[in-house]
């Protein structure tokens, strides 16, 4: 008589195979969501904390800079007179600031012409090697902030009125000197700057007083 082994292992079955990679399906689709959302939150952070620090640098070159400001009108490549402090009201401003670092012990002056200006969505900061008769070309550059959706300026002028444009508009009592108009310094400037993934901000810039 012929004896046959009997077989009990048995494998899956298809269903059962199809059913256990529909699960793997589903549980890798939520691990690798779960991950994503954990990278994203990283990335957001992360931005958040450049963004932060950007805004805070800028913040320390505004109070260096306008503590530093002084009352010292320069003249173009053109020899025109322009006045020392110049600003409008969503864009840029520029002045003359003393105090300007010579390590290396240069025959150059102290004093320096710089200028902030919203440039697509980038504030940035301009500084010119020489007051009188430098071109316009012959700048610095420094990108501060990037990601600025507006910015808006005000200036305090010597009545304690707040100005949307310096020098005022209203200035017509100021005295002339050369040919043009000269002017105190603000009192003081105010910043409003919205960037983007950010609540709006406003700071206060107390300029030195001038006397």
């Amino acid at each position: 008589m012929k004896l046959y082994r009997i077989n009990n292992s048995f494998g899956f079955t298809l269903i059962e195979m199809m059913i256990a990679i529909f699960i793997f399906s589903i549980v890798s689709i939520m691990a690798y969501g779960g991950i994503n959302y954990v990278l994203k939150g990283q990335n957001y952070l992360q931005s958040s904390s450049d963004q932060l620090r950007d805004m805070q640098l800028t913040f320390r070159y505004f109070e260096k800079d306008i503590n530093q400001m002084i009352n010292r009108s320069v003249r173009n490549q053109y020899q025109d007179l322009q006045p020392s402090f110049v600003g409008d009201e969503d864009k840029a401003f520029s002045f003359t600031h003393s105090g300007w670092r010579n390590p290396a012990n240069l025959v150059r002056s102290k004093m320096q012409r710089v200028s902030y200006e919203l440039d697509e969505n980038t504030l940035k900061r301009y500084t010119w090697g020489q007051l009188d008769g430098a071109i316009a070309e012959e700048f610095f550059e420094t990108d501060l902030l990037e990601g600025v959706e507006s910015i808006k300026l005000r200036y305090l002028d010597q009545a304690n009125q707040w100005q949307t444009t310096w020098p005022p508009l209203n200035s017509s009592s100021a005295p002339q000197i050369g040919s043009v108009q000269q002017f105190n310094i603000p009192r003081a400037l105010e910043l409003t700057i919205k960037v983007e993934n950010m609540e709006e901000i406003k700071r206060v810039f107390a300029a030195p007083e001038i006397t």
